[in-house]
């Protein structure tokens, strides 16, 4: 099969370790005999992967040498100059006769490699050297703990690597969560402090940073994002309340495909939670969707939780869970979408957009929270953009 010249709309760069362009992709090889030539996602509160590649005999090889090596090379891909994608690359996931296959991820992939740092200080409570092995966090705000654990991590990178140039944004504090208690059983409310006399506390052991920072978002709600200037933000949402954009199946439209399921299979609507705390004692959290409950009937489940160690905190990721399982029409939603209907800038991951799906029986709409997007460039120039889309948060409306 042939190398194919990518059309101009795109442009795929190599960098080295200073993100300085070592190379540009010209003539990459066909990804499948539809001629494909590269594909990348982006995603909310994780890092997106971007595939392409190049023929063995690629020009770029006999001038610049073996710049597709992991870890020392990285790739930046521009949509008409403006930058859509950005990484290292991590894989070389074939290398043949014909082309060798480029994997790169997103940076946040590195924070997925970092372990992070425990505590330094005994605990109370722990015995022998145990505290050792663990990163406890029970005081000051969860902002605090984010950019603690953020710049332990970015001091870590060696002064050549590509992440430790980056720089901390907005990193917002978020309120207690619906259904926070204090051990009195009276609400707990305003701005998050871990405490223990509140029995807000979160304990981790060899966990990676980007695992820490997923706990941390699942327990406050929150989103965070690493943007193409290499700026890291924690905020309550990523992204903005973008319901004037209307994607829409039908005539005249912008919607080329769907799908829309139901999964009844996996749906619970009184959720039982099982969680270790701090002091060994088991916790056990049951949350009911009395809607669902009376339609459906009662369908009950229990799941363990390993890195949830108090009462709130379990509510708190089963209240969330609970939201994606208590009625079929809760599934995520996909659409593809013409590429007229993604211009850069306008709206992206972590929106909220409405959607308007009416097609014979299904007939489906309302707002939807992208959060994922995933791009299939052809070589004539053309794109088939995926939106994976999720039921967004009422407090987010």
């Amino acid at each position: 099969m042939a190398t194919l010249v990518m059309d101009k709309t795109y442009t795929i760069e190599i960098l080295d370790k200073s993100l300085s362009v070592v190379g540009i992709i010209r003539n990459p090889y066909p990804l499948n005999v539809k001629g494909d030539i590269i594909r990348f996602n982006n995603e909310l509160s994780y890092y997106g992967q971007c595939t392409f590649r190049v023929g063995t005999e690629d020009a770029n090889l006999s001038q610049y040498g073996d710049i597709y090596v992991p870890h020392k090379y990285h790739v930046r891909v521009r949509r008409k100059g403006k930058i859509v994608w950005q990484g290292a690359i991590t894989d070389n996931s074939s290398r043949n006769k014909r082309f060798i296959e480029i994997i790169a991820h997103e940076y946040l992939f590195y924070f997925d490699k970092k372990l992070v740092k425990r505590d330094t200080a005994k605990q109370s409570g722990f015995v022998g050297d145990d505290w050792k092995n663990y990163r406890y966090f029970s005081t000051g705000t969860m902002a605090a703990a984010v950019t603690s654990i953020m710049n332990s991590a970015i001091s870590s990178f060696s002064t050549n690597h590509a992440l430790s140039s980056i720089s901390l944004g907005t990193i917002e504090n978020p309120n207690y969560g619906k259904g926070f208690t204090k051990p009195n059983g009276t609400a707990l409310t305003g701005a998050w402090t871990f405490s223990v006399a509140n029995n807000i506390i979160m304990s981790f052991d060899y966990q990676t940073v980007l695992h820490v920072l997923r706990s941390f978002g699942d327990a406050s709600t929150c989103d965070f994002i690493l943007d193409n200037d290499l700026e890291f933000s924690f905020k309550k949402m990523v992204g903005s309340k973008r319901l004037e954009q209307r994607f829409i199946y039908g005539t005249h439209g912008n919607i080329l495909n769907y799908d829309v399921p139901r999964y009844g299979r996996r749906m619970v609507n009184q959720y039982t939670g099982i969680a270790i705390d701090d002091k060994n004692q088991t916790l056990h959290v049951e949350q009911k969707d009395n809607d669902s409950i009376s339609e459906y009937g009662t369908m009950e489940s229990s799941t363990a939780f390993t890195d949830v160690i108090n009462r709130n905190m379990l509510s708190s990721r089963l209240a969330e869970d609970l939201r994606f399982l208590a009625v079929p029409e809760t599934a995520p939603i996909n659409i593809t979408i013409d590429d007229k209907t993604y211009p850069i800038g306008t709206w992206g991951v972590g929106d909220i957009v409405n959607v308007k799906i009416k097609d014979g029986l299904i007939d489906y709409e309302g707002p939807r929270r992208i959060v994922g997007i995933t791009t299939f460039v052809h070589n004539t120039g053309k794109e088939i953009i995926t939106v994976r889309t999720n039921k967004p948060r009422e407090d987010l409306l």
